[in-house]
């Protein structure tokens, strides 16, 4: 097909999508987040921003990966909920797809209407848990994110409590009385 004939996409949806073609793992992806995603990103960088009020490209980039470690974890929120809803829409199919007429009858007429509505949604809660696997691989990557967070935090804490101090004695950071050189004060 020559290249007259194959100009890729014209509209705006079109280039989206076929902008989004080749991604498989994300590593090398340019555009990570979804429009959303990237409205909370943003939401969550200014608000560090107000609460830290960072001087310093240093502190800004912290800021950022603080931002970037809260979003991913968001997003494994929102994949958590996913797999929670997929299974729980997959036994409901199976339930009412299974449970035939004449069962529902019989069950009807042995238990109530009540009974078996309550025992069916027995079923679907004790059945709709998502795949253990996945739910692993999810897990593992929220306790990671979550120690990831709380070193970053803690990281750009200690910068901004230096950054303060020097500032507030000239330059020198002061040591606290009665300790050694390792502890130091930076409040």
């Amino acid at each position: 097909m020559s290249s007259t004939r194959s100009t890729g996409p014209k509209s705006q949806a079109g280039k989206l999508i076929s902008s989004i073609n080749a991604f498989k793992h994300g590593l090398t992806a340019q555009k990570w987040l979804g429009p959303e995603q990237q409205k909370y990103f943003e939401q969550i960088v200014k608000s560090l921003t107000a609460e830290y009020l960072p001087h310093t490209p240093t502190e800004i980039i912290m800021i950022e990966r603080v931002a970037i470690t809260l979003t991913k974890s968001k997003r494994l929120n929102d994949i958590e909920d996913a797999q929670y809803k997929l299974a729980k829409e997959l036994v409901t199919q199976k339930l009412n797809g299974h449970i035939s007429p004449q069962i529902n009858t019989i069950l009807r007429l042995v238990q109530g209407d009540v009974a078996q509505n309550q025992m069916k949604l027995k079923l679907q809660q004790d059945a709709s848990l998502p795949a253990l696997e996945t739910m692993n691989i999810i897990h593992r990557q929220q306790n990671t994110l979550s120690r990831q967070l709380s070193k970053e935090l803690s990281e750009l804490i200690t910068v901004i409590k230096l950054r303060k101090n020097l500032e507030a004695n000239s330059g020198e950071p002061r040591q606290i009385e009665g300790s050694d050189e390792s502890e130091w004060d930076y409040e």
